[in-house]
């Protein structure tokens, strides 16, 4: 049970710092007018990214870590700031012009820069990293990793029904829901800061 609550939690935390209705909102601008089949091809690409590099992160951020003698404390608090800002600005509402004017350049944006930084920002990769670096159970590990594997998945199945969720929603409604991403996002920024400079102040 303890187990499911870790998953469950883990989850829900992951799914929200990738940015949900964000990247749905960017995903759709990106493809308008483009065939259902470039539609899916390029969701199934942003996945894969998606995952492979918050996979990498998470397990070998921590040797990245101790390359750089960086301490975990500071590097939570940095990533809360990030965290903060990203949040700040899905609140305020922000704009990505991109653009591509042919089906290869389309599929060639999958992992940078819709993959990386877009769902998977510098904010999301850092909070990766010093989750990777403070969970030393194997079992727990291996729970978080299936966690950010089906929060990956969950974005996957968004951009690719995309149509069907601006149909039944707008425009208007995914943007209200990217500022709500936001208000969630700003929660767990400021609980990464406190906890941060906390310990690196009781050191």
């Amino acid at each position: 049970m303890d187990s499911f609550k870790l998953f469950l939690s883990s989850y829900l935390n992951f799914f929200f710092l990738l940015t949900p209705f964000f990247v749905l909102s960017t995903f759709i601008s990106l493809t308008e007018g483009v065939s259902s089949a470039v539609r899916s091809k390029l969701a199934v690409n942003v996945t894969i990214g998606v995952i492979c590099v918050t996979l990498i992160i998470f397990w070998l951020g921590n040797y990245v870590m101790h390359l750089f003698g960086i301490n975990v404390d500071a590097f939570r608090a940095g990533s809360g700031v990030l965290l903060l800002l990203t949040a700040i600005s899905l609140v305020l509402g922000k704009n990505t012009e991109l653009s591509a004017k042919s089906e290869r350049e389309l599929l060639d944006m999958a992992v940078v820069p819709l993959a990386v930084p877009i769902t998977s920002g510098p904010a999301t990769l850092g909070m990766l990293m010093v989750l990777g670096t403070t969970t030393s159970v194997m079992t727990d590990r291996i729970i978080l990793s299936l966690a950010i594997i089906c929060a990956g998945i969950s974005i996957g199945i968004m951009l690719r029904g995309s149509e069907k969720i601006l149909r039944y929603l707008g425009h208007s409604n995914i943007a209200i829901l990217g500022k709500i991403t936001g208000l969630i996002l700003s929660a767990i920024a400021m609980q990464m800061i406190v906890v941060g400079v906390r310990d690196l102040w009781m050191k």
